[in-house]
């Protein structure tokens, strides 16, 4: 007896094949969403990255016309690194150039000396001890590291009365601080028929002076320096718009030093 064929079998191919066909139409349009989500995402961070850079390059601007030149080369480092475009290379030019200018301006002021036994280089306001209140910082330089020394003190004639002050305080605006030495460091000079009574400690600038003499000094109108003695008897003494600008002058070109 002939058995019939089952109809059921090419149905079930049919249903097999739409169903392979659904598949590898739906893992083309995957990889083609995909690659486009891709290339979205990268197209976004491109543009992300040439806006960061020219704004660095704009902030870069910004800072060397308000002659902040070493914030200004620091920023155009930035931009450049990012993609080295002729402007922000030609800005960092005019930045370096105004830079070595200014330097050029500023030791003119100043009263450099070489320790050829040391091989220290001492950099120091051409002003330098004065009658009166003596207070700036100097620069040493050695084997191509830079540091900064605050030098503190007075000199006054001998028939005043003076003592040997054992504590030096700032007063600039709000801020109060003390300026800690040790009193072994001191010079002390007496000289009757010249200078007077001469008497001077030499302070290491660390963060906290630092921030003193580069940022609260310049903003506040008036800046006291006290010095006392053991028994709290003290002198007061006021700094001078021409001594801020030595200050102002030694920390600039502090700054402009590799």
């Amino acid at each position: 007896m002939e058995k019939k064929k089952s109809k059921f079998k090419p149905f079930l191919l049919i249903i097999v094949g739409v169903i392979v066909v659904l598949f590898v139409i739906g893992t083309l349009s995957d990889d083609s969403t995909s690659n486009s989500d891709n290339k979205t995402a990268a197209s976004g961070t491109d543009a992300s990255k040439s806006k960061d850079h020219e704004a660095k390059y704009a902030e870069a601007q910004d800072l060397f016309k308000n002659g902040n030149y070493v914030q200004a080369n620091a920023v155009v480092d930035d931009a450049i690194k990012a993609e080295p475009k002729e402007e922000y290379t030609k800005l960092k030019a005019d930045i370096e150039a105004k830079i070595k200018k200014r330097k050029t301006e500023l030791e003119a002021n100043f009263e450099i000396k070489e320790d050829k036994v040391e091989n220290i280089t001492f950099i120091s306001p051409s002003s330098g001890v004065t009658k009166g209140l003596v207070f700036y910082p100097y620069i040493g330089i050695k084997d191509s590291n830079k540091y900064m020394i605050l030098r503190v003190g007075f000199q006054e004639d001998a028939s005043k009365a003076l003592f040997v002050f054992t504590s030096v305080k700032v007063r600039a605006g709000e801020q109060l601080q003390e300026l800690k030495f040790n009193p072994m460091n001191k010079l002390n000079d007496v000289d009757l028929f010249g200078s007077g009574m001469t008497e001077l400690v030499d302070i290491d600038v660390d963060k906290k002076i630092e921030d003193l003499i580069s940022n609260v000094i310049p903003a506040n109108d008036e800046t006291i320096v006290r010095f006392e003695d053991i028994s709290n008897k003290a002198t007061d003494y006021t700094l001078t718009e021409k001594q801020k600008k030595a200050i102002a002058d030694i920390v600039e070109y502090y700054n402009y030093l590799d």
